[in-house]
């Protein structure tokens, strides 16, 4: 029950204006101890309440309705485990799941199997203010993208120890609309299993903007495989690749399509700063290459390819 039955006007919190509406419901999810005020613990047979939260992510998104809007809002401190590629699947359209707390307070999705993974197989589905953490060798795929309009905003790919890692990221295959912008991709120095940040296959309008990504890949930081894509665009990007033997920062030889500017790259690769920035048949503006061998870097004013 609402203590302001007749609505608000013109309130503003933080700038936000309270005369927003949202035509979905929200969902509340809390796997921790700390609860709202007169809360109770959470389990999957609460209502999704605020104050009776459900347990895990994946049995909110069953609670949603597709393309209606909803919100699964996710309590500071939640942990989530990801041992298989069942264990969190976003098969409703039109969900945000939105993480509450900031650094390790984080709500965190816990690599714990090879085989886990986060599927993302519904359209226009965000991810916001989340941490998803290896915490095992060679988990195989982070986050599938496999349906069109989806967002990673705000989110941090970690490992939990040494020898823990992603062997790719987040795998964009045959999709229409990616976003990743605002994020932070750490794969740790000397570990083989880290193989690729993020993977790109026959993908059209994919937007990578604003985005740290930094550690050690032996395919590439960024990589086009399979077949092609078109209307890519790389943009504004902080790229560090600490392989030495053969990983790129950009690799996108399957000759993508787009436009990639202005973005700060570094690579131990000991060969041509110009090897180890392939943009496939994109056209460059503005990007600064420098590795091992050309400290002070090269500005890459056009398309590139090797």
């Amino acid at each position: 029950m609402s203590n302001y039955p007749n609505g608000f006007n013109e309130v503003t919190i933080k700038g936000v204006p309270l005369t927003v509406s949202n035509p979905g419901k929200v969902f509340w999810v809390n796997s921790t101890s700390v609860l709202a005020p007169g809360g109770t613990g959470s389990s999957n047979g609460n209502d999704g309440s605020w104050k009776r939260p459900f347990a895990t992510i994946d049995y909110a998104v069953g609670k949603c309705t597709a393309n209606r809007g909803d919100i699964i809002m996710v309590m500071p401190g939640h942990s989530e485990d990801i041992a298989s590629a069942t264990s969190l699947v976003f098969d409703v359209a039109g969900v945000a799941v939105i993480g509450l707390g900031a650094g390790t307070d984080r709500p965190d999705l816990n690599f714990s199997a090879t085989a886990g993974s986060v599927e993302i197989d519904a359209a226009n589905v965000t991810l916001y203010n989340l941490t998803l953490t290896a915490d095992v060798s060679a988990v195989v795929v982070g986050v599938n993208i496999d349906a069109a309009g989806c967002t990673i905003d705000n989110c941090e790919f970690n490992f939990n120890a040494t020898g823990d890692d992603f062997l790719i990221m987040i795998d964009v295959d045959g999709v229409d609309g990616f976003t990743l912008s605002n994020s932070r991709l750490y794969a740790e120095d000397n570990v083989a299993g880290a193989a690729t940040g993020i993977r790109l296959d026959t993908d059209t309008k994919t937007v990578i903007k604003d985005n740290f990504l930094i550690g050690e890949w032996s395919a590439g930081a960024i990589v086009g495989e399979g077949a092609a894509g078109a209307q890519l665009l790389i943009e504004s990007n902080s790229i560090y690749n600490a392989d030495t033997a053969g990983g790129e920062v950009i690799d996108l030889n399957v000759a993508h399509t787009g436009l990639i500017v202005n973005n700060r790259c570094g690579t131990l690769f000991t060969t041509a700063p110009e090897t180890a920035f392939d943009p496939g048949s994109c056209l460059c503006l503005e990007n600064y290459v420098a590795n091992s061998i050309n400290e002070s870097g090269i500005i890459v004013p056009t398309t590139l390819s090797t």
